[in-house]
C-alpha cells in the first residue's frame, strides 16, 4: 500500500493465486462529503434503502437531494430560492420564488 498526495491511496489487492489488482482510492472533495450527507438524510427521512431501490427511485432520490443541497447553499449565501433552479422544472409560485432559499 502506498499514500501518494493529496490522500490517494494505491493498493494491490489479491483476486487469486498470483493475480492481483491495482486499486486506487482518492479522498472525497468536501463538495462530494455534503452532497453525500444530503443523499443520506434524504434516504433517511423517506425510509428507502438507497442500494436496494429501483433506478427510478434512485433517479428521484438523487434529484431531491441535489435540489435540497442547492436551496442549503443558496441560503448560505443569502441567495432567494428563484436563484436555484425549480426541482424537476416544475413552476414556482411568485410567493415561494420571493422567499430566502
Amino acid at each position: 500500500m502506498k499514500i501518494c498526495g493529496h490522500g490517494t491511496v494505491l493498493a494491490l489487492t489479491p483476486l487469486g493465486k498470483g493475480v492481483f489488482m491495482d486499486i486506487e482510492v482518492k479522498r472525497m472533495s468536501p463538495t462530494a462529503v455534503e452532497m453525500l450527507d444530503q443523499l443520506s438524510a434524504v434516504c433517511k427521512r423517506f425510509g428507502v434503502d438507497y442500494y436496494a431501490a429501483s433506478q427510478n427511485q434512485r433517479d428521484l432520490l438523487d434529484s431531491i437531494a441535489l435540489h435540497e443541497y442547492q436551496l442549503k447553499k443558496a441560503h448560505e449565501q443569502g441567495m432567494k430560492r428563484s436563484e436555484v433552479p425549480p426541482f424537476l422544472g416544475l413552476k414556482r409560485s411568485d410567493r415561494s420564488n420571493d422567499m430566502p432559499a
